[in-house]
């Protein structure tokens, strides 16, 4: 991924919508009127929204970040503080979809209008949903490392070993990785639950367990270790 935007990519993305200006070598940032449709569901709204070229939590995608309080004001609409519940990380990055998604949506060569049209749209038709809704339109991973798991939960096709590779990172950073290591290892529906409830992993996030048993066996399978 480029750590600037063309002015080809510049061009095609004004087109559609002309109030995003570049400010920047590696930054948009501006008005993304949308009017999207997901399940035959029309909705129309406006984010103020910046793009950066890089994403400190990503090597694929560019970052997204709502910066006119919308995100904020959902999340007083419903009482809760951690804005990760809405998917935005505590450094003000939208976490749009999980890694795997990333690779599906966002192959390599992709520029900033399929970064745009393919998952920042997608997710802030999400956010509008959520307001008035309290979920998600399409279902919710859960944030960080056990969404990756539960992607496995949905998604039992066979993985290869570079699908594996691109999510491994990431739950390596988890500061529960141990107990990940643990059960990627051995696992145990009995044992506690990774987001750290205390309670039967199975029974606390079932689908997370799922997946990571998924995830094993695929491993398991590619000859992939359990480092």
């Amino acid at each position: 991924m480029s750590a600037v935007f063309s002015d080809e990519e510049i061009l095609a993305v004004k087109t559609r919508y002309p109030e995003l200006e570049r400010t920047g070598p590696g930054t948009v940032e501006g008005l993304l009127n949308m009017n999207a449709v997901y399940n035959g569901q029309p909705l129309t709204d406006s984010f103020q929204i910046r793009i950066t070229a890089t994403n400190p939590h990503s090597d694929r995608v560019p970052g997204l970040y709502e910066i006119g309080g919308r995100t904020k004001s959902i999340a007083d609409k419903y009482g809760f503080s951690d804005l990760r519940t809405l998917h935005q990380n505590m450094d003000g990055t939208a976490c749009v979809c999980v890694k795997q998604i990333e690779r599906q949506k966002f192959p390599s060569g992709s520029d900033l209008f399929v970064f745009i049209e393919e998952l920042v749209v997608p997710y802030l038709y999400g956010l509008i949903y959520y307001e008035h809704h309290q979920r998600w339109s399409w279902g919710d991973y859960s944030h960080g490392s056990m969404g990756l798991l539960e992607f496995y939960a949905d998604d039992t096709t066979p993985q290869t070993a570079e699908s594996i590779a691109d999510i491994l990172p990431s739950i390596r950073k988890d500061p529960n990785w141990k107990e990940y290591h643990k059960q990627l290892r051995k696992p145990s529906a009995e044992r506690f639950c990774l987001c750290g409830s205390r309670k039967a992993f199975r029974k606390c996030h079932k689908k997370a367990w799922q997946g990571l048993v998924q995830l094993r066996n695929e491993m398991l399978r590619l000859g992939i270790k359990f480092l």
